[in-house]
């Protein structure tokens, strides 16, 4: 991840996104300069060394390995998981939660965590995997548990006490291949059981291909901005505590 995080298509498009609706969500809320954040799931520190200028920032992040990787990026960070955030009560103006809430069993908890650690009218941008007929291999390396729609997503962090503001899936233009790649995947499977252990589809895309693929997903931003779109490989929210 560590290595990948600044090169891969995936990473770099869904960076791009993210930091857009971070923005908005900012802007909103009227926060100032450098608020407070904290990064659930902080993984190897990349979104925290990004944001280091324009915000006041923490992360937690559960795996020693990906703590260190944080430290040498000279960001800050605890060990910790959820739902026991090693945080304060409404400490933090804005939360990030990228590909968090799917690696845990109970992800309302979870959700409800992080709202205790926002000030009221805080912030939370969230992003989870989409469409449960996506699920694959790469979701069984990556310890899923499971792949949300959109209305059970907006229904789980509003049982959290979330208010969801906006609520849509992304990683939409890439959807088409991305839908191929695994179906076909588990076609292969049911016809040839692989004995191999399950392996992440995040590995080396040769250039010019994976720079195309990251200018169409960064794209998606535009597309955002104007409204919901109505698929996509992941979904992304912007939620008030």
């Amino acid at each position: 991840m560590h290595e990948a995080e600044e090169r891969h298509f995936w990473f770099r498009g869904s960076r791009v996104v993210v930091e857009s609706w971070i923005a908005r969500a900012r802007a909103e809320a009227g926060m100032g300069q450098r608020p407070r954040l904290l990064d659930v799931g902080a993984g190897t520190g990349g979104m925290l060394e990004r944001l280091r200028e324009r915000t006041d920032g923490w992360g937690v992040e559960y795996s020693a390995e990906g703590a260190a990787f944080c430290r040498g990026r000279g960001v800050r960070v605890v060990r910790g998981g959820l739902p026991n955030l090693p945080v304060k009560t409404d400490a933090f103006d804005l939360a990030l939660s990228m590909d968090v809430f799917e690696h845990v069993e109970d992800d309302v908890a979870a959700m409800a965590d992080v709202r205790r650690a926002l000030r009221p009218g805080g912030r939370l941008v969230t992003t989870v995997p989409a469409l449960q007929w996506l699920w694959s291999r790469h979701d069984e390396a990556l310890h899923h548990h499971r792949r949300y729609d959109r209305g059970t997503f907006v229904a789980r962090l509003e049982q959290a006490g979330f208010r969801v503001r906006r609520c849509s899936y992304y990683n939409s233009l890439l959807l088409p291949p991305i839908a191929a790649v695994r179906v076909a995947s588990r076609l292969v499977e049911r016809v040839r059981p692989s004995t191999d252990a399950p392996s992440s589809d995040v590995g080396q895309v040769p250039e010019p291909l994976n720079a195309a693929l990251a200018a169409v997903f960064s794209s998606e931003r535009h597309l955002l901005a104007r409204g919901r779109l109505p698929l996509g490989a992941s979904l992304i929210a912007d939620c008030e505590a």
